[in-house]
């Protein structure tokens, strides 16, 4: 009796492993068959039974289900699982680690290198819709997955740093783009983006030593230079801001911003000459500059504001020369009009410029003028 027991609890056992084997190849046979469901089914037991759980096989057919599952258009597949694509690159993992003799090596190399480019799209297509936060958890889980074999992808790593940026998350911003360039990455704007990043962190001197390295290696990179400038100009560098102005200047001579940020550089450090100069050039170059036509209207103000406050220092004896000095200014400010109604009519809504007007033409006793804007102020 007790062998007969024995040989029961033998068949049984025998069967049991049989049953399971026999699922696994059922679920193998409904994936061939499209049927995404019952394979999914099938398949579902088997990683968990002691039998077929450390066979590598079960964990190949396993991945590939699941990666049908993602890349299926049927939404009835589709649904089955809303991490399908997860799943698979989990099942592809556990395949590498018992996969000893490599028999489904090459297959679970290549499905995977079709996930990595599943969640890139993901990425992209996130990044697309300005969903940075998904996107980057996308770009981060490919970078993951072409680790596996042994690839580093450059692109999503970038893209990473990208999508932590526009999510302000600048601490995954750094990390990527820092870890980019360590890779020598072949784009020097990302050297620039490192340095927006630590402007964002009001961290000044790394965003320019992250620019200043970026221009060590791309020394022609117009765009590294002007972010340089930038920051020479906001840190009040004036001198080293324009020694590359004019080198942007040499670069791109046609280009309005630069003489615009060249005359503003100027005004700051109160060369009114050379400032006036280069505000005229920005507006040669772009008539509908407002910010150059409104500068130098406001150039032009300041300066009349200056010749009209000798004028009231004068002794009240000192007849004529207040009137000279009073007929300069009116001169001044008669220089400046078309530029301010320039920059008025660029920005109907500038309140700045309509009562700069407003005062000017107070000033040179134009009331027909004076009316008009104070209309237009009056609906602001």
């Amino acid at each position: 009796m007790k062998k007969l027991s024995l040989f029961l609890l033998i068949a049984i056992a025998v069967s049991s492993a049989f049953g399971q084997k026999s699922l696994r190849t059922t679920a193998y046979n409904d994936l061939r068959k499209g049927q995404l469901d019952k394979a999914l089914q099938n398949i579902e037991p088997t990683i968990t039974d002691a039998t077929t759980m450390n066979d590598p096989k079960t964990w190949f057919y396993r991945g590939n289900i699941y990666l049908q599952i993602h890349m299926s258009e049927n939404p009835e597949y589709k649904n089955l699982d809303p991490d399908a694509l997860g799943k698979a690159y989990e099942s592809y993992k556990k395949l590498l680690e018992l996969d000893t003799k490599k028999e489904f090596y090459t297959e679970a190399i290549q499905n995977i290198f079709v996930i990595s480019e599943q969640l890139y799209n993901q990425g992209v297509k996130h990044f697309s819709a300005s969903e940075f936060d998904g996107a980057l958890v996308s770009f981060e889980k490919a970078i993951d997955v072409s680790a596996t074999y042994g690839n580093v992808d450059t692109l999503a790593i970038f893209n990473a740093g990208l999508s932590a940026e526009n999510a302000k998350n600048w601490p995954k911003a750094k990390q990527y783009y820092g870890r980019i360039i360590e890779l020598n990455y072949p784009q020097p704007l990302v050297y620039n983006s490192l340095s927006n990043v630590y402007l964002e962190e009001k961290d000044t001197l790394q965003a320019l030593a992250a620019v200043q390295a970026g221009r060590v290696k791309y020394p022609d990179n117009f765009q590294l230079l002007i972010q340089e400038t930038n920051i020479y100009l906001a840190s009040r560098q004036n001198d080293k801001a324009m020694a590359n102005l004019q080198q942007a200047v040499q670069k791109d001579p046609t280009n309005p911003t630069i003489y615009y940020a060249v005359g503003v550089n100027y005004f700051t450090m109160n060369n009114l000459v050379e400032a006036e100069k280069n505000y005229i050039k920005a507006i040669e170059l772009k008539p509908d500059y407002f910010e150059a036509n409104y500068n130098l209207g406001a150039l032009y103000v300041n300066q009349a504001a200056t010749e009209i406050e000798k004028a009231n220092k004068l002794p009240l004896s000192a007849t004529a020369e207040y009137d000279a000095l009073k007929l300069d200014a009116d001169n001044i400010l008669k220089k400046s009009i078309p530029y301010l109604e320039q920059a008025s009519a660029l920005d109907p809504t500038d309140k700045s410029t309509l009562l700069s007007l407003k005062e000017i033409y107070t000033r040179l006793n134009m009331l027909d003028k004076r009316k008009e804007v104070e209309a237009k102020l009056a609906g602001l």
